[in-house]
């Protein structure tokens, strides 16, 4: 009979990549909503939408927030970093009423996504319109293109 041991063989492999799994769940629990974003994964009970488009000014990001009202949202720019949180509260029913169908998603929601350029801190505005938060974030000099004039030299 083969001796599995915990080192070798077949038990040896699965108690590695159990190792493994756990040093992965430590990076995403350590590493925060960043880590978590790297790896495809919000937090929260649900998730809206979220568009990012780059100008060459800016970075506008728009996410779909009905129903969510303004003061529970939450909009931070940490680093190059932007996370905005909320919570859309479930709708109220009165005693006596059955629910018989609830789709909507509620509760409170996290989404942080890394700037794809610099971003100016002191240049970040957001507003709500229609249920559409648009956060414009502009971008820092570094990041901003510019046109290198070439010089004609003389021989």
């Amino acid at each position: 009979m083969t001796d599995f041991g915990k080192t070798s063989g077949l038990f040896g492999s699965a108690d590695r990549l159990r190792e493994e799994l756990e040093r992965v769940v430590e990076r995403l629990r350590d590493g925060g909503g960043k880590a978590l974003d790297a790896f495809g994964i919000r937090t929260g009970d649900w998730h809206p939408e979220i568009d990012m488009v780059e100008t060459p000014d800016a970075v506008l990001v728009t996410l779909d927030v009905p129903g969510v009202a303004n003061d529970s949202l939450d909009v931070k720019i940490v680093g190059n970093m932007l996370t905005i949180s909320g919570n859309r509260p479930a709708a109220e029913t009165s005693p006596g009423c059955i629910v018989h169908t609830q789709n909507r998603p509620r509760g409170t929601f996290s989404h942080s996504v890394p700037m794809p350029v610099p971003v100016n801190h002191e240049e970040v505005s957001a507003e709500v319109n229609d249920g559409i938060l648009s956060v414009r974030l502009g971008k820092s000099e570094t990041a901003k293109s510019r046109t290198i004039p070439i010089v004609q030299k003389s021989s």
